[in-house]
């Protein structure tokens, strides 16, 4: 069977023209048509309107919840980053988030326990501030969750990472890893979260028969040439651009006045690691590129299609 996968940055649902649309990204993503969606720089407001960071609006919208509908993936997690309000138009105040702020609908029965938990230190004095993290949609059942904060580099704002294992109707599981590292000039504090990230990618259970590998999707904040991207590569991650794009695979900016300087950056990855007995294959991976994607959001979305699923047969003949 095949699967499809997409990884968007969504910058808060606020458009290149300043229009704060959920329905628009909703828009993108349904033309897309993935099976499986990792989104960046999402948010989730309760109650009053608040305007999370500097580049968001007033909203109180439960931005993963509200997609997830409207483009019919039935199940989705929502992990913040940061409790986070904008005081002023260049300054923002932040808290820090525990395991009772994760969200979603999904069937990982320990995690809904944590969510439903009642924790009044962590929800008092809470109607002044929104979540703003990373989220996973899906159109097949998440039967675990696993997530990670890495450490603060310096005065930065705090990254995080998630993973999700999906069961698929073929009687197979694939771990999805959703990220999106710091934005340091010379990548020191993307490769920092790097080396995180290796670590939490290698501890997630990947020997059973049924566990065909782990995908890895996100803004690296990383052009190919960073530390960060290498370490990935000699992590057994295989870049899913390296192994079937065309192009230089640029997703940032997504609309620029002058074109030259438009898509000059990519720093949107997906990439691929197999186990276990079960194959998986990238068969196509490209960047949605058209006139609904120019405006949704600074960066454009990268799909990847996966495909082969099933028994290795090199290892079934053993």
């Amino acid at each position: 069977m095949d699967v499809k996968i997409t990884s968007y940055n969504v910058h808060s649902c606020v458009g290149n023209d300043g229009i704060y649309s959920v329905d628009r990204i909703a828009n993108v993503i349904r033309y897309g048509c993935a099976d499986i969606v990792c989104l960046q720089e999402i948010e989730v407001v309760n109650d009053i309107p608040i305007q999370t960071r500097i580049w968001s609006t007033l909203h109180n919208d439960n931005q993963p919840s509200m997609i997830a509908k409207l483009t019919g993936l039935q199940y989705h997690v929502f992990v913040p980053a940061i409790w986070s309000r904008a005081s002023s138009r260049y300054k923002e105040c932040h808290d820090e988030v525990t395991n009772n702020d994760v969200s979603g609908n999904f069937n990982d029965d320990e995690w809904k326990g944590l969510c439903s938990a009642s924790d009044t230190s962590n929800t008092q004095n809470r109607n002044d501030t929104g979540k703003f993290g990373i989220a996973i949609l899906s159109r097949y059942p998440i039967v675990s969750i696993r997530i990670h904060h890495f450490k603060k580099y310096k005065h930065k704002t705090i990254r995080n990472c998630m993973a999700c294992l999906m069961s698929l109707p073929n009687d197979t599981r694939i771990w999805v890893v959703n990220t999106h590292l710091g934005c340091h000039f010379i990548g020191r504090e993307q490769h920092q979260q790097v080396n995180e990230l290796v670590s939490f990618i290698n501890s997630l259970e990947t020997n059973h028969t049924k566990i065909a590998g782990v995908i890895v999707c996100g803004d690296m904040n990383s052009p190919p040439i960073y530390q960060s991207i290498k370490t990935l590569r000699r992590s057994r991650m295989l870049d899913t651009w390296k192994l079937n794009g065309q192009g230089v695979g640029g997703t940032f900016p997504s609309y620029t006045p002058i074109p030259c300087f438009r898509k000059l950056f990519r720093l949107d990855y997906i990439f691929l690691r197999e186990s276990g007995r079960r194959r998986i294959l990238c068969k196509l991976v490209y960047v949605q590129d058209d006139g609904s994607t120019h405006l949704a959001s600074d960066h454009l979305p990268l799909i990847a299609v996966f495909c082969s699923w099933g028994l290795d047969i090199r290892e079934d003949k053993v």
